[in-house]
């Protein structure tokens, strides 16, 4: 539900500015044909980061929990540090579903950037966010 401001900002600021990133965006990368949730670990598990825009649209919808449980396993489970949360709008923790827990979990320990209500401010959320993704070695990699 939240593709219009994926379309209209995130891709536009990470894939067309440099240096340039290539995100994984299921419309165009995932494989057609395929099962949807083998695409989703098959897109997480090849990215070097997973963007989560978290959304009461996101809070609404089975494939963001999926999406959200399996990237749960790689952060808790294998300590690994590739999540990045972007609160695209006013979200109260105690408002989450319960189905949810880990989404409330992982909002209480861990920073979040958030999508500026302020125009002055987007310049610098651009930049929190490339300083947050940025793998040192290697530029164009997958971030989902």
């Amino acid at each position: 539900m939240d593709s219009g401001w994926v379309e209209a900002h995130l891709v536009p600021e990470l894939e067309q500015v440099e240096p340039r990133l290539r995100l994984c965006i299921h419309k165009r990368d995932f494989v057609p044909g395929g099962w949807i949730l083998d695409n989703i670990m098959d897109a997480i598990e090849k990215s070097h980061r997973t963007l989560f825009v978290l959304s009461q649209n996101f809070i609404r919808s089975e494939w963001c929990k999926y999406e959200l449980d399996y990237t749960h396993f790689r952060l808790f489970d294998h300590n690994d540090d590739t999540v990045v949360l972007i609160l695209l709008e006013p979200i109260d923790k105690k408002t989450v579903p319960k189905k949810f827990c880990k989404l409330r979990r992982v909002m209480n320990s861990r920073t979040y950037l958030e999508w500026p209500e302020d125009h002055d401010q987007i310049p610098g959320f651009w930049h929190s966010l490339r300083t947050a993704i940025k793998k040192p070695e290697t530029v164009n990699e997958n971030v989902f």
